[in-house]
């Protein structure tokens, strides 16, 4: 495999060694129950990490490993989140278990014959909790098919004598997740603590792109995982690792690859799109690196950026071109916007919660993403972002 848009694992897996070491090392414990968090911006590569682990731990037989991300759901419901993780998680014990039926196969069995099927592969135990996922009842309440999906792993870790380790990805969405049209919020955080807490033969590692959320689920004092999981802040590759992704494939001067390690500033996801358009180029020289990165801009970064800069309110649009165009101060942005520094520290305030800005020093806000930087100066028509000259 070269570079790839998708999650990396096994030998294409650069850097993290360390931290891949010590999570595999503590997650193959059986007696110890243990889990992650892990936070960084978004591409950095915190999914690439828990396929990885994922992957280690596969070749362990008493540990059972189940991938599940919030991000894929389709309803964006509670019940829907909870069918899934309970499917995911028996489909993963089925050659533990016996079972012959996939997983997926068994929610479409009638119930008559659910028993005698679930008895023959030693998964009686888990009945109650797959009878929920047939009937799907519509008026069951969204708690007790949260506990009942979370203590599958639990019962058939004990049945089994293994351990589980559910890898949750972008955990912190588990808030905006809807039962009977309404956002569950953070009450789900508190109520998956809660059966956390009694679980003896699972552990749970989790990620999340943006610091609010994380902050609700892990990170502050108040948050309901805080000091429970060993937390972990993904930081881009440094200048040696991009170096070593980019010489396993490719015929590039260390002057070129100073150029994609400035453009990207590290993030393994730019990295390993560079590398797979300069894979095309015959002959890769400093000027093919600057004309690959300006196509990047322009036609992958509008798919990219155009999206998530027009989900922004009119006033977080001009405070990030303001901070784009090098106003990073929040007095100057306010003279350049014309508002109040109220206002503008008030909606600094929103974008950092959405991973977009960070606060470096007192009083100065820099963009999270360099290439979003430059989208926002090279690409993106002024015409279409704003209706003031900044």
């Amino acid at each position: 495999m070269k570079f790839t848009l998708q999650p990396v694992k096994g030998k294409e897996f650069i850097n993290r060694t360390e931290l891949l070491k010590e999570m595999v090392e503590e997650l193959r414990d059986k007696r110890s129950t243990t889990g992650y968090a892990l936070y960084g911006k978004r591409r950095i590569g915190k999914t690439s990490i828990l396929k990885e682990v994922q992957r280690r731990l596969d070749q362990e037989e008493e540990i059972v490993v189940v991938y599940y991300s919030v991000w894929d759901l389709i309803e964006s419901t509670l019940a829907e989140f909870c069918h899934r993780l309970s499917l995911d998680i028996i489909e993963a014990y089925r050659p533990h278990v016996g079972l012959t039926y996939r997983a997926s196969e068994l929610v479409q069995t009638p119930l008559s014959m659910l028993r005698k099927l679930l008895g023959e592969a030693q998964l009686t135990i888990v009945y109650n909790e797959i009878e929920f996922l047939v009937t799907r009842k519509k008026d069951t309440d969204g708690g007790i098919l949260l506990e009942n999906a979370l203590n599958i792993s639990e019962k058939l870790g004990k049945k089994t004598d293994t351990k589980c380790v559910l890898l949750i990805d972008e955990f912190p969405s588990i808030i905006d997740l809807k039962s009977n049209n309404v956002k569950v919020g953070e009450a789900v955080l508190r109520k998956i603590r809660t059966v956390f807490e009694g679980w003896e033969q699972t552990t749970l590692c989790i990620s999340g792109s943006i610091r609010s959320t994380m902050n609700l689920a892990v990170l502050s004092s108040s948050s309901p995982f805080y000091r429970q999981l060993i937390v972990k802040e993904i930081a881009p590759l440094k200048q040696e690792h991009v170096t070593e992704l980019l010489t396993q494939h490719l015929d590039i001067s260390q002057e070129g690859i100073k150029e994609v390690y400035e453009f990207s500033a590290g993030i393994p996801f730019y990295v390993q799109f560079i590398g797979k358009m300069l894979e095309r180029r015959d002959k890769i020289t400093l000027d093919s690196i600057r004309n690959v990165e300006h196509e990047f801009l322009t036609e992958e970064g509008n798919i990219l950026f155009k999206e998530e800069f027009g989900s922004l309110g009119p006033k977080e649009r001009l405070l990030v071109l303001s901070i784009a165009k090098g106003y990073h101060a929040p007095k100057e942005m306010a003279n350049v916007v014309g508002d109040k520094i109220s206002n503008i520290n008030r909606f600094l305030t929103y974008l950092t919660e959405k991973g977009y800005v960070s606060k470096e020093d007192k009083g100065h806000y820099v963009l999270d993403d360099p290439v979003f930087e430059r989208w926002l100066t090279e690409i993106l028509p002024e015409a279409d972002a704003v209706d003031i000259d900044i």
